[in-house]
Formats: structure tokens, sequence, C-alpha cells
């Protein structure tokens, strides 16, 4: 990924994938949604492609959310390559959650976008979508999440 100055690279959706994870988001209420991300990253910043629904398999699937390794497995091998990771938040807004920040120690370089998606509160808002860039600087204590826009790409 190029360095930016200062500020992380923009991230631009496809419509179709923006309308897939409020989709997902919405269909796996009370619980939370999991998935992954696929495209590029280039000069410009960060274009997500495609997404990949998986099955939240975690023992309480309504505060966490584990993929199902076979799903995982077999997403990790799609084309365009997986480039992020998508989750939600259901009953709390799309910032990350101490858990969020440890588990991206488990993620490996080629995940550079970590997506969240929160309904919106009592229905009286519409549901809301986070991007943030997954920084690896050296000499941090782990991976960074950076807050960057969004930016949907119609077609």
């Amino acid at each position: 990924m190029t360095t930016h100055q200062g500020t992380p690279p923009p991230i631009r959706l496809d419509s179709s994938v923006q309308l897939m994870l409020g989709k997902h988001l919405l269909t796996c209420l009370p619980h939370e949604a999991c998935g992954l991300l696929l495209g590029t990253a280039a000069a410009g910043g960060i274009l997500i492609s495609s997404y990949v629904p998986l099955s939240n398999v975690a023992p309480d699937p309504l505060h966490a959310f584990v993929p199902d390794p076979s799903e995982w497995v077999r997403a990790m091998f799609s084309s365009p390559a997986p480039i992020g990771l998508f989750h939600s938040h259901p009953t709390s807004p799309p910032w990350p959650s101490p858990a969020d920040i440890q588990g991206l120690i488990a993620l490996g370089p080629e995940f550079r976008v970590y997506l969240i998606g929160s309904p919106g509160q009592g229905g009286l808002q519409p549901p809301a979508l986070n991007g943030f860039i997954i920084s690896r600087e050296s000499g941090a204590d782990g991976p960074q999440l950076l807050h960057t826009g969004l930016q949907a790409l119609l077609k």
C-alpha cells in the first residue's frame, strides 16, 4: 500500500458491496454478522469489489464473532484476494471495541481494511458503516486502526 502523508487512504465500495453488507448485517440480527472483503489496493486508495458473507459460529454471537473455519478457508482463496474484514455491532455504534483491536493480531498482512457496521439505534436511524485502515507501522505495539472515509461507487 502506498504511504499517505498523515491521512489514511480512502476506501471505495462498489455499490453492490454496500448493499450486500447492509443486507447481511440486517438478516443476522440480533447476532453479529461477519465476512471477508475482496478487492485491491492502489496508489489512489483501496477498492472493495466483492463481499463474502461468513457464518458466525461464536459461542456468544450476540456479542462476538468467529467466522466459520471451513467457510473462512474457502473464502481465503477467492478472487480477487481478500483484503479486509467486516463485522457488525448489533447494539452499539460501529467503532472498534477492545476485543476488535485485540483480534487484529491474528490477521495477516494481506488484511488492510476493517469495516464495522451498525443497524442504527432503535430503528430510528439508518444503518451506519465505518471504515478503518489496518496500520502495521514498525515500532507500534501491534496493528492499529486508522479511521478513514468511505466512498460508494455508483455503477
